[in-house]
């Protein structure tokens, strides 16, 4: 596709082809399977174009001491009498004899984003697809009672953004131990060669976009950082997208996933039904770069929303007592017992995987999950997740042999060193989720079409603590401990309903 011609809907057209097979194996077994294709084309609700030069918003001075006086006051105040204020009109005219600030429009070009900032998707640009896929069987095992097997997977690839204006690989630091050398020198301040002093024939050539590059601060400034003028594009200062001679689908980021579902359910009967769901599920993901200048996202890492293992068991269960049950349907005594309903959700899942900075470890981070000894040292103190000593904070450099994180905050990767620690580890988990909700119901039938229902929910009724991730910065006094909860303390709710 020619980009000097596409526009941003010229690829939302796709073949989202779907199809869905029954098979009944007998009166009891049913297979079912499906497959689908899914596309994201590009609409406002994933991006939208940018209008840079068509907002622009008007800074008159209107008022210097929060509107006690509105007027005659000094600079753009200066020419407004009493009946010309902002109350009569919230855009008088300036000394300059204008009203607003007037958009540049495209009168500067490609010039509007210079020195700034700036994502902007390719108008080449591929949506994001996923293809699914499920099969299942299912199986009466009595006449109110089913259970159901079923394996379900998705893999999709998505828009991945690159850093346009990235500081090449050469620059960076590399090795397990701290370069501030070259923190410095990429830190040092250099003359700005951008310097608005340096384009001094711009103000007679074209006084417009001197005017403008005088508002930023890229150009205003006399000094700039040396690594800012090492990188690609340097006038772009912070810009994503996709690199020039690059295509978007060259740099499509994966996600894979796949879970192995069971389902009982016993419908409704003789008072009591129940469904009791487990699902395991693995998945992983390669969206993200490691490291800005990498050419395209390489490393598959866990899924942040991925929970390995989940249980669900929820029940509604009607006491046998009162009118239309099964005992005590009359005389004073179904008025006491009768009318009562029980029902409860537990769940448990695994917590997430734990998210890292870039670090410095020292031995084989295959075997860092018996180094982490979470087992070991929570059930000592809940408050521990992994053993907090497997740090070095001692002084000069780490000890042959040493195996852990390096716990001195002047010795950590510096800015500008290549990750040597992954960003997420599925070896080590953050707490996970187990809760009881139970709600206790009664109902009072007033007379034939009238009935009135009272209840009360206990939401984590056991009051159990679900805590949140650990902390885990090597030079932060709270290392391997948790700090936080995830969730919420026992609730208590009364709810009542009129039913007729």
């Amino acid at each position: 596709m020619d980009k000097s011609d596409g526009t941003y809907t010229n690829d939302q057209n796709h073949l989202e082809p779907k199809i869905g097979l029954v098979y009944q194996i007998n009166n009891k077994t049913v297979v079912r399977g499906g497959y689908a294709w899914f596309y994201n084309p590009f609409t406002t609700l994933t991006d939208r174009p940018r209008t840079d030069g068509y907002s622009q918003a008007t800074s008159t001075v209107l008022t210097t001491d929060n509107n006690l006086t509105a007027c005659c006051g000094v600079g753009d105040m200066a020419n407004l009498a009493a009946n010309r204020t902002v109350f009569a009109n919230p855009f008088p005219e300036r000394l300059d004899g204008t009203r607003f600030d007037t958009p540049y429009g495209n009168s500067l070009g490609a010039i509007i984003l210079a020195g700034r900032g700036a994502t902007q998707p390719p108008r080449d640009y591929p949506p994001a697809f996923q293809q699914r896929w499920r099969i299942g069987v299912q199986r009466e095992i009595s006449r109110n009672m089913v259970l159901e097997v079923s394996y379900n997977g998705a893999f999709a690839k998505v828009p991945v953004g690159q850093r346009i204006d990235f500081l090449p690989e050469q620059y960076w630091a590399t090795g397990n131990v701290r370069r501030q050398d070259i923190d410095d020198a990429l830190n040092q301040n250099l003359p700005n060669p951008f310097n608005l002093s340096n384009l001094a024939s711009l103000r007679a050539s074209n006084p417009t976009i001197y005017n403008y590059l005088s508002t930023q601060g890229f150009f205003s400034s006399t000094t700039i950082r040396r690594h800012q003028l090492l990188r690609q594009y340097p006038n772009l200062n912070g810009s994503s997208g996709v690199r020039p001679g690059v295509t978007p689908k060259d740099v499509m980021g994966k996600n894979k996933y796949y879970d192995i579902q069971v389902q009982f359910d016993r419908r409704f009967s003789r008072n009591f039904g129940s469904t009791v769901f487990y699902t395991y599920s693995n998945g992983q993901e390669q969206d993200y770069y490691y490291n800005e200048f990498d050419p395209m996202p390489r490393v598959y890492r866990p899924q942040d929303a991925l929970r390995p293992h989940r249980l669900v068991w929820t029940a509604v269960w009607e006491m046998p007592f009162g009118k239309g049950r099964k005992w005590v349907t009359s005389g004073p005594l179904q008025h006491l017992i009768g009318g009562w309903q029980l029902s409860w959700i537990y769940q448990y899942q695994n917590g997430q995987a734990t998210d890292w900075g870039n670090r410095f470890f020292y031995g084989d981070i295959n075997n860092i999950a018996s180094l982490f000894n979470h087992g070991g040292v929570n059930k000592n103190d809940i408050h521990v997740w992994f053993d907090p000593s497997i740090t070095y904070k001692g002084t000069g450099a780490v000890p042959s042999g040493f195996t852990g994180f390096d716990g001195r905050s002047g010795n950590q990767p510096g800015s500008y060193h290549v990750r040597v620690f992954p960003y997420r580890l599925d070896a080590l988990r953050a707490d996970g989720l187990r809760t009881w909700d139970v709600k206790i119901l009664r109902k009072f039938r007033i007379y034939e079409r009238m009935a009135f229902s009272a209840a009360v929910d206990l939401l984590n009724a056991t009051n159990h603590t679900n805590f949140g991730g650990p902390q885990t910065d090597p030079t932060n006094l709270n290392f391997g401990r948790v700090t936080s909860t995830n969730g919420y303390a026992r609730v208590i709710q009364l709810n009542g309903r009129i039913e007729f």
